[in-house]
C-alpha cells in the first residue's frame, strides 16, 4: 500500500511538472528594446510583440531601455532571471558590433544569452543631402581624395559606424567622423546640412528619400535593394568588400528553460509569415528572415567574425 501511495505521489508531481511547463506564458513578459520608442528596432520588436499578443492572448509589455548603442538594455537582460520572462530584440548593433567598439559592453554576446530566433535583414545606404553637390558616389570619392578629413559623416550606431569605416577604408579616402546619441538625430543633422554624408538603414532612409529629402548614392550590400532598385551597390561601383548586412532577431538571458524557447521561437516564425507583416516590413526596408534556436546561435557567433574582420580593416578602436 505504501508503495502504491509513493507512486501515485509521483506520478502526480511528474504531471503537475508537466501542466506548469505546458502552462508558458503564466504572467507577464518582459520585452526589453535597447533603443528609444520610435527608431527602427522599436518598430520591428513591436510589431512582433502585437503579433504575439493577437495570437496568443499573451502579456507581452514592451520595456524601452536606450543607451550606449544598445549597451545598456542589452546588460539589463543579461542581468535577469532566465525563467523566460525576460526577451529582447537582439540585433547586429548590440550583438555583432558593440562588443567590438565600445569599451562599456560588459557582456559575452554569445555566452550570456540564449539566441531563440533570427528574424530580419536590413541593409545600409550611403545618403546625402538632396540638396549636396555630390551627385553620384565618386563626385564624393573625388572631393575627398582631394581635401582629407573636410568632409563629415554622422553616425548614430555601431553599425552605420562601422559601414562608414569600412566604406571609407575600401574607398581610400578620409571623412570626420561625428557621432550622434542615435541615428534619427543623425539623420536630421543630414538633412539640415550638418553633415556631408551617413550610412543610414534603408529603413531609416526610406521615408526622406521618397520625400524628395536625400540622395541614396551606393548601397552597402552584395545586391540591389528592392526598396531602392536604381540606387547601385559599393561593389558596382568599385568600391569592393563593404557587404555588411544588419540582422535582428530574439534573445533573452542564458539559461532559459526550453519551453520558453520553443514557444517564443514558434510564434515568431508564425509572426514574420503573416502577409500583413511581411508587406510592412518591405516598406520598412527590412526582410523577414528566420532562424530557430538550433541555427540562430551559431549565425550570431558568425556575424561577430564578420563584424570582428570589417572592425579591424577599418583600423577602428574600441572607445
Amino acid at each position: 500500500m505504501k508503495a502504491m501511495v509513493t507512486a501515485l505521489v509521483s506520478v502526480f508531481f511528474l504531471l503537475s511538472g508537466q501542466v506548469y511547463a505546458q502552462a508558458y506564458p503564466a504572467k507577464p513578459i518582459r520585452f526589453v528594446v535597447p533603443y528609444p520608442a520610435g527608431t527602427s528596432l522599436d518598430v520591428l520588436g513591436r510589431m512582433i510583440v502585437d503579433e504575439v499578443r493577437r495570437t496568443t492572448g499573451a502579456v507581452v509589455v514592451v520595456d524601452n531601455k536606450p543607451g550606449a548603442f544598445g549597451i545598456i538594455g542589452t546588460d539589463s537582460v543579461v542581468k535577469s532571471a532566465p525563467d523566460g520572462y525576460t526577451i529582447m530584440i537582439s540585433s547586429s548593433a548590440s550583438h555583432s558590433s558593440a562588443p567590438q567598439l565600445v569599451k562599456a559592453t560588459s557582456y559575452d554576446p554569445i555566452k550570456d544569452f540564449t539566441h531563440i530566433g533570427k528574424a530580419h535583414t536590413f541593409e545600409s545606404v550611403l545618403a546625402v543631402n538632396s540638396s549636396s553637390r555630390f551627385k553620384v558616389l565618386n563626385d564624393l570619392i573625388t572631393e575627398a581624395r582631394a581635401n582629407p578629413d573636410k568632409l563629415t559623416y554622422g553616425y548614430g550606431s555601431t553599425t552605420s559606424q562601422v559601414v562608414s569605416a569600412s566604406f571609407l577604408r575600401a574607398a581610400g579616402i578620409k571623412l570626420r567622423g561625428i557621432p550622434y546619441k542615435g541615428q534619427p538625430q543623425a539623420m536630421t543633422d543630414l538633412l539640415g546640412g550638418q553633415v556631408d554624408m551617413m550610412a543610414a538603414d534603408v529603413g531609416l532612409s526610406l521615408a526622406q528619400a521618397k520625400a524628395g529629402k536625400i540622395r541614396p548614392l551606393a548601397v552597402a550590400a552584395a545586391r540591389r535593394v528592392p526598396q531602392y532598385p536604381s540606387t547601385p551597390t559599393l561593389g558596382e561601383l568599385g568600391v569592393n568588400d563593404v557587404e555588411i548586412s544588419g540582422w535582428t532577431g530574439l534573445s533573452g538571458p542564458a539559461g532559459m528553460p526550453r519551453e520558453s524557447i520553443a514557444w517564443w521561437a514558434d510564434n515568431l516564425k508564425a509572426a514574420l509569415a503573416q502577409k500583413s507583416q511581411y508587406d510592412r516590413l518591405l516598406d520598412m526596408g527590412f526582410g523577414p528572415d528566420f532562424l530557430g534556436p538550433d541555427a540562430f546561435p551559431e549565425f550570431v557567433k558568425a556575424q561577430l567574425a564578420v563584424w570582428e574582420k570589417h572592425v579591424r580593416a577599418a583600423g577602428m578602436k574600441p572607445e
